[in-house]
């Protein structure tokens, strides 16, 4: 085994930085992915009704005369047109990718732009390499490349639902009054949103710098 990697593991304060930061990028980025795959859902279907025997939910319903009584029930055509659109755009030699097919969604819907997806292609990169391989990642430091790819996931999260809230929810939520909104100060004419996950990634960006505290040019110690 690697000597540096002993000398790593042995360091139990350098470790746990490491450990602590891998963490946090893997459940961000899987709770970005996770987030918008409910909303792509949104988007697409209006209602869901729930299989009694299974207990799965389907989202894709339509009503058919069954036994003389109107049913609602999954309707595969649109699921299967569904995914298709939105987690089959990327395709390399026969393979679907599915997050990447996401992401492009999201671009050409206009939630995030192109400069965005190609930063979300560099985390989808690193979470693979984190998820697959963190005996080889915990071999060296944390760059500051890293983490400043957390910083821009999160940005970019935040960026994308506050478009979301402006460009789907608010036009069709009824319960929502536009008077009553606060706007920024700024010639986007965008209203200030604050959700939950985005005060929680506020606290992770407030103290990444404290985890990480004495970085020097190039890495994270």
């Amino acid at each position: 085994m690697d000597s540096n990697f002993l000398n790593i593991v042995a360091n139990k304060d350098r470790l746990q930085k490491e450990l602590v930061f891998y963490s946090l990028y893997l459940m961000i980025f899987e709770n970005f992915v996770s987030s918008w795959k409910e909303k792509s859902l949104d988007f697409y279907s209006n209602w869901r009704i729930k299989d009694e025997q299974t207990g799965e939910y389907y989202y894709f319903v339509k009503t058919e005369l069954v036994d003389g009584e109107f049913r609602s029930i999954r309707d595969m055509e649109k699921e299967k047109q569904y995914n298709r659109d939105v987690f089959q755009r990327v395709k390399e030699n026969g393979k679907s990718y599915p997050k990447l097919s996401l992401f492009l969604w999201m671009t050409e819907m206009q939630f995030i732009n192109e400069a965005d997806y190609q930063i979300l292609k560099k985390c989808y990169s690193k979470r693979n390499e984190y998820a697959h391989g963190i005996d080889k990642c915990l071999e060296r430091f944390v760059s500051k490349e890293e983490k400043n790819l957390l910083i821009s996931l999160i940005e970019i999260s935040k960026k994308a639902s506050k478009n979301w809230f402006y460009y789907v929810e608010l036009p069709t939520n009824p319960n929502i009054d536009p008077q009553k909104l606060v706007y920024e100060n700024t010639n986007t004419g965008m209203p200030l949103v604050y959700t939950g996950t985005e005060l929680f990634y506020s606290l992770v960006l407030a103290n990444l710098n404290d985890i990480f505290d004495g970085e020097d040019e190039n890495a994270i110690h």
